[in-house]
């Protein structure tokens, strides 16, 4: 059996503040899609436009890349990032073996220009995983 055994979408997610004076501020949400039968691996789908304007398309830029890394630290069994400071080290996909077949798609983001940072994106993320694996057995 692979996980995801089932789609599960909509798991939204909000930590933080705006304007509380800490870049912890995320809001998100995400999609879970087992790959198709037969395949496995770990596929990341962010491609959101939003009509971003510059400043939100560089946090986008840097933001999604740690939804993304918060997963699949959650999947590798790595404990829950702190959530400030620097990112975890990067997890390989290639490393989670054959019984990963999942699809995740960023469908829903929320920045705030001054409380929004990587780091707690990438802790929110690993959250959000859990609950999914803690769901579905």
């Amino acid at each position: 059996m692979t996980f995801p055994g089932r789609a599960v979408r909509g798991l939204a997610i909000r930590t933080g503040n705006p304007a509380n004076c800490a870049p912890d501020h995320t809001s998100f949400t995400l999609d879970f899609e087992p790959l198709p039968a037969g395949r496995s691996g770990y596929e990341f789908d962010a491609d959101l436009d939003y009509g971003f304007d510059d400043y939100h398309r560089e946090l986008h830029e840097e933001c999604a890349p740690a939804i993304s890394q918060g997963v699949l630290l959650n999947l590798a069994g790595a404990p829950k990032p702190r959530g400030y400071g620097e990112l975890p080290p990067a997890v390989d996909p290639a490393e989670l073996g054959p019984s990963i077949a999942v699809r995740v798609v960023l469908v829903k983001v929320r920045y705030h220009l001054v409380d929004t940072s990587p780091a707690p994106h990438a802790a929110a993320a690993w959250e959000v995983t859990q609950r999914l694996r803690e769901a579905l057995g």
